[in-house]
């Protein structure tokens, strides 16, 4: 039988976050040929017993220790034998039809490598779906203009991540979120897997530059909605989670654009972290959210000064 779509699930300790995701995917791919893989990266919370005892129809790959996203994808991706291959978070709850209309957006489209679905919250909510390749500028903008009130045309929707407007119409962007990220499998050949330099964190991003680099496109499918459960599956990482994020950062930004784009990034960061978390400790309002966020933005500016950061997942291989 010929397989429409293949999807890989990458899970570390989110057996329930898992078991919703799953329960969904017969529902959103309804009218596909699929077939899912979870990949476990050796999870204490008894996810990979759940999988095989409630969704048996799914493979199951032991990662053996943590690998983080891009090697536990990786992991899946040679036995996958679908058209299109959707790489999503165990922390997503798929509507009915709203793979199978993924499916259909970036088949329509030829010059396609990805496509993505409008992401939201628990409540409906649009969250952060896509985002321009990385620049220092991009930094600045959101510092002088946060909620992208009176910066003039292209540049109110500029940043780092996007959460799509309710009259976004799509089309092509730089990259996609890796939550919900489908690959045209001639693009997935052509571009090749995902960099295992990246734990987590700008796998996508990266994999998406590549793909610009090759001649492909990256499209947004606004009227595809997934939800997103966003963070919940990374929420217990702590600050790991803070310095992961930071050293994929500098990676991507060395990888495409060389030592001083990461030296004009820290900078960027430092200005803008440091003035927010200046702004939160004399802002009006709820205090103690105010606090939380100025910690938060003062650990991230003091990261900037560190030349070299080593994060060290928990339950590492």
């Amino acid at each position: 039988m010929r397989v429409d779509l293949s999807i890989v699930i990458v899970s570390w300790n989110t057996r329930d976050l898992l078991r919703d995701c799953l329960a969904s995917l017969p529902g959103a791919t309804a009218g596909l040929a699929a077939e899912t893989f979870v990949v476990d990266n050796a999870s204490g919370d008894g996810s990979a017993a759940m999988v095989g005892a409630e969704f048996p129809a799914c493979r199951l790959l032991e990662g053996g220790g943590n690998l983080g996203f891009a090697r536990g994808n990786n992991l899946a991706l040679p036995l996958c034998a679908g058209r299109a291959v959707l790489l999503l978070n165990p922390d997503t709850v798929c509507p009915p039809g709203s793979l199978a209309a993924l499916f259909a957006c970036l088949m329509a489209t030829p010059d396609a490598a990805a496509a993505g679905p409008t992401l939201v919250d628990a409540a409906g909510r649009p969250v952060v779906s896509w985002g321009d390749f990385p620049a220092a500028r991009l930094h600045l903008l959101s510092l002088l203009d946060p909620q992208r009130r009176w910066l003039p045309g292209r540049l109110r929707r500029a940043g780092l991540g996007v959460v799509p407007a309710p009259d976004s119409r799509g089309g092509p962007v730089d990259y996609v979120t890796g939550a919900c990220l489908m690959l045209r499998r001639e693009a997935l050949a052509a571009v090749g897997p995902l960099d295992e330099r990246y734990f987590m964190y700008f796998e996508e991003t990266d994999w998406c530059r590549r793909a610009r680099s090759a001649g492909w496109r990256v499209y947004h499918c606004p009227t595809v909605r997934v939800t997103h459960l966003e963070g919940r599956a990374a929420e217990r990482t702590g600050r790991f989670r803070l310095e992961q994020f930071q050293h994929s950062y500098r990676l991507f930004m060395a990888r495409h654009g060389g030592p001083g784009a990461v030296a004009r990034i820290r900078a960027a960061q430092f200005v803008e972290y440091a003035a927010k978390a200046l702004w939160r400790g004399v802002a009006p309002g709820d205090r103690a959210r105010n606090r939380a966020l100025a910690r938060l933005w003062w650990a991230t500016a003091r990261l900037q000064w560190r030349a070299r950061l080593d994060p060290r997942p928990p339950g590492g291989p």
